[in-house]
């Protein structure tokens, strides 16, 4: 099988401390990575993982951050080739801040993604027709709109930041759309609804045959094809959240592929997320297949895999 992401190119710096200095203040890290990251590298990188064929559709600056990025997805078995080379620009780089019992900060700074252009798209719509799989991770509106005009039944993880300038474009576009991947806040902000089972029925009947609502430690929702079903989380101790939700999207779309159905794929997905956030950074915590099927089977046992 073969995927495609399109979305952002960055470097993420990850860092671990007990506490926020104070200003004029310095403080220790426990522990700090450096890797390649963003959205949709961090559902590429996943997907190869996964033994699935992936490639990147992104944008990339010609400095040295550029050329660590590129080695790291070379080394990730994601196929570079169609990344665009910004002359003059630097590559994006966000910083994670990981303080000891708090939600993860993050501050962004987004270089030569700012450069990824609709005629960027457009020249690459034989590779976006011909891959099995399409997925948009956290792209601004016009590359998303771009690519829906070369091909509908795409899968799309909008994100939150996209979500919230752009409500109403997203909600326009959802007609091209296949498989939508969201948070709570995200399901709201797109839908009106608060109780997520209302928001996954409101925004499947615009489109989406899948609805996909992830709900942290309450679990995941799925809307498939007018049906609702709820799977519980795999409780782990949570060391790093950072790509969590890319990385339930690849491994939630290779499950699809591979022909297994939606509640057993919600299985393996929750499965893969959590191996994930159980691990510090991105690229380095990706689990394998043999994993996911391992912590699935260990969490929920045979069942029922029907919604």
């Amino acid at each position: 099988m073969k995927f495609l992401a399109v979305g952002n190119a960055n470097i993420d710096v990850t860092t671990f401390i007990e506490r926020i200095p104070d200003q004029d203040e310095a403080t220790d890290a426990l522990a700090a990575t450096m890797s390649a990251g963003g959205s949709a590298s961090n559902f590429a990188l996943a997907a190869a993982r996964l033994g699935v064929d992936v490639s990147i559709l992104a944008s990339l600056g010609d400095d040295q951050l550029g050329r660590i990025y590129l080695k790291t997805m070379e080394e990730g078995s994601v196929d570079t080739s169609h990344i665009k080379i910004a002359e003059g620009r630097r590559t994006g780089l966000v910083v994670i801040i990981n303080v000891l019992g708090e939600s993860r900060r993050m501050i962004e700074s987004p270089g030569a993604n700012e450069e990824l252009s609709p005629m960027d798209v457009m020249e690459r719509g034989q590779l976006i027709k011909s891959v099995d799989e399409v997925h948009m991770a956290s792209v601004r509106v016009p590359i998303a709109r771009a690519v829906l005009e070369i091909r509908g039944g795409i899968s799309w993880d909008p994100g939150i930041r996209i979500l919230s300038k752009s409500r109403k474009e997203c909600w326009e576009l959802l007609g091209g759309v296949s498989k939508i991947f969201l948070n709570e806040r995200e399901a709201f902000l797109l839908s009106g609804e608060r109780d997520p089972e209302l928001a996954a029925r409101k925004i499947g009947k615009e489109g989406p045959d899948e609805v996909l609502i992830k709900m942290g430690p309450k679990g995941s929702l799925a809307w498939v094809e007018g049906s609702i079903c709820h799977v519980k989380a795999v409780p782990v101790n949570v060391v790093d959240t950072t790509g969590a939700g890319d990385v339930f999207a690849a491994a939630y779309l290779t499950s699809r592929a591979k022909g297994f159905p939606p509640k057993k794929a919600i299985r393996l997905a929750n499965s893969a997320a959590a191996l994930t956030i159980s691990r510090p950074g991105t690229t380095f915590g990706l689990p394998v297949w043999d994993e996911i099927a391992a912590m699935e089977f260990i969490s929920y046992g045979k069942g029922d895999n029907e919604c």
